[in-house]
């Protein structure tokens, strides 16, 4: 796996992704779809979605959206962090209570 942007990976066909999301000053409440699917986290942890790139289309995306309530401080986040079966372990974008938009899609492109 290797990073290209923030939010874009290049991936082998077959290569198994773990997306973990780590929330900061806020319960973790967020929803995973892949290939537009919904997945369940890792049940061993909670806020660990594991997936696989199937081998076709060449682009696969992982849609994520979070969720804060009104009581949350304002400087609550969510932080992504991504990582490959084969090789790569890397920090991604975050989403913030401030944001205007709580979703958010990484792309996964078959190299």
């Amino acid at each position: 796996m290797e990073q290209v942007g923030s939010e874009t990976f290049n991936v082998a066909a077959g290569e198994t992704v773990s997306l973990t999301i780590v929330a900061h000053l806020v319960a973790p409440d967020v929803v995973v779809a892949f290939a537009g699917k919904a997945i369940s986290p890792d049940p061993a942890d909670p806020q660990k979605f594991v997936f696989t790139i199937a081998i076709a289309p060449d682009s696969q995306f992982a849609d994520i959206e979070c969720h804060f309530s009104s009581s949350d401080d304002d400087a609550s986040f969510y932080q992504f962090f991504v990582e490959g079966s084969g090789g790569g372990d890397f920090t991604s974008s975050s989403i913030r209570k401030k944001d205007s938009d709580w979703d958010t899609n990484l792309q996964f492109t078959i190299a």
